[in-house]
């Protein structure tokens, strides 16, 4: 069946050369994520004061004559940490802040008066975009390792979506890293 114009239906050889490689390299991501959710979400934290040093806003829209909305306010403090909130602004610059052991992601943020921890949208929090894509990331590359791992043969074309769906989603992550 090597010269068949019907190739879909058997694995060729360069899906069998790169299959493992494949299988290999969605495995690591899948660990890095889940070590990102374990730090964020089990590990035990750190706390420290800080002072807020600057912040910026972001915003959505303002186009045809309407104005831009506020989506989000992200800070920056004295001691080097980033967090961004949910569309409340934070009146004081003292703040008691935890977080991650490993990553240094800030879990909770907190002033004198206020608890703005349900607000954070900043790195895997679940008010944040990146954790919604991470968590896509990884049902893709848990159906994609089922598809890869089944005896059934699948085209070429389907190891190529494979590989290039899970490489924009982890484009997509890790510029959502650096923004946020």
């Amino acid at each position: 069946m090597p010269n068949s114009p019907y190739k879909y239906s058997t694995e060729n050889d360069f899906i069998i050369k790169n299959k493992t490689t494949v299988i290999y390299a969605l495995a690591a991501i899948t660990f890095f994520i889940l070590a990102g959710f374990l730090d964020f979400y089990i590990l035990p934290n750190s706390k420290t004061t800080d002072i807020i040093t600057h912040y910026a806003v972001r915003t959505v829209g303002g186009k045809n004559g309407t104005a831009p909305q506020k989506v989000s306010y992200h800070y920056y403090t004295k001691k080097g940490f980033t967090f961004s909130t949910v569309k409340n602004y934070i009146e004081e610059n003292d703040i008691e802040i935890e977080y991650s052991l490993l990553f240094k992601s800030i879990t909770k943020v907190k002033s004198k008066n206020k608890d703005y921890t349900k607000n954070l949208s900043s790195s895997l929090s679940i008010n944040g975009i990146q954790f919604y894509f991470c968590l896509t990331l990884l049902l893709s590359i848990a159906i994609s390792l089922k598809i890869l791992l089944s005896k059934k043969a699948f085209s070429e074309n389907a190891f190529y979506n494979i590989i290039c769906f899970n490489s924009f989603m982890v484009f997509v992550c890790l510029y959502m890293t650096y923004l946020f």
